[in-house]
């Protein structure tokens, strides 16, 4: 049966988080990183030595950027990732920057969230954005590194089109479930099927579609949303998928209750692996 990773954020915690997640079975994660002011070799060695400590292997590295951040449909769409242009230029090099400390740490795969994608593909904003990636890209593809846009707040087929543009071998998905759902963009399983091959990295998260038309859905414990966990497992499987599938879990409910609900959610996701492996045997 497939072992499942979990994501992790780096913090002063970060010892902490690792020891539990090893004594919770996990021995693969994805590393998130926030604080851009870590960004450097000495840091990214001593995380290195923390993982290598705990025998934690680290299947990418989530990097985030600085300036205003909403997670909305209000202010979202002019504020996150690369697709503004007023914040561009420093994220670009911030993202540099986490290829560079990535690779310290031994990380092929750098991810991130690059903003609301314009539907409308002549829009400048999208053009742009085009043309960042095609920089981007291939300064990580000197260094043997892929670059993964986080699924949410776009259709994926307006994914599936930027990558088309780009034109880069190397830059490929991470696909979040939840997201497509929360942002309202698209039925996660069918959601697979548009994107393919593409798909490199997973997150296993839960959630719901919204209800209004200004804030997100919610996000659940896994298996408690609106996610087809099985039918997801099931169309990756079909597309032969064998990448990492690393547990989010970003609800805020006091440490110890936030543990449980990821092993819960660990023993769901084992679950539903389980009767997929039980009926491949019958077949």
């Amino acid at each position: 049966m497939r072992e499942l990773g979990i994501a992790m954020v780096i913090d002063d915690r970060l010892e902490e988080t690792v020891r539990w997640a090893v004594s919770a079975g996990f021995s693969n994660c994805q590393l998130q990183i926030w604080n851009m002011d870590l960004l450097y070799e000495g840091h990214a060695l001593e995380v290195k030595s923390i993982m290598d400590k705990w025998k934690m292997e680290i299947t990418g590295l989530w990097c985030g950027w600085s300036g205003p951040i909403r997670w909305d449909f209000a202010e979202g769409p002019s504020i996150l990732g690369l697709v503004p242009q007023e914040y561009r230029a420093i994220r670009m090099k911030e993202l540099l920057k986490g290829a560079a400390y990535g690779r310290v740490l031994g990380v092929k795969d750098i991810i991130t969230h690059v903003g609301f994608v314009p539907l409308n593909c002549r829009d400048i904003l999208y053009t742009g954005l085009v043309s960042a990636l095609r920089y981007l890209t291939a300064e990580l593809q000197k260094h043997g590194q892929n670059f993964l846009m986080e699924t949410g707040q776009e259709p994926p087929i307006v994914l599936k089109r930027l990558m088309e543009d780009v034109g880069a071998g190397n830059l490929y998905i991470n696909y979040d479930p939840a997201n497509l759902m929360m942002y309202g963009n698209a039925n996660p399983v069918d959601g697979v099927g548009i994107l393919g091959d593409k798909i490199r990295s997973v997150h296993a998260k839960d959630g719901s579609y919204p209800t209004t038309g200004l804030e997100l859905g919610k996000e659940y414990p896994i298996g408690k949303g609106q996610v087809d966990f099985a039918g997801l497992m099931e169309k990756l499987e079909e597309l032969g998928y064998e990448g990492p599938i690393s547990i989010e879990y970003e609800i805020e409910a006091g440490n110890e209750r936030q543990r449980q609900e990821i092993l819960e959610g660990k023993q769901y996701l084992e679950s539903v692996l389980g009767q997929m492996e039980r009926a491949k045997g019958r077949g």
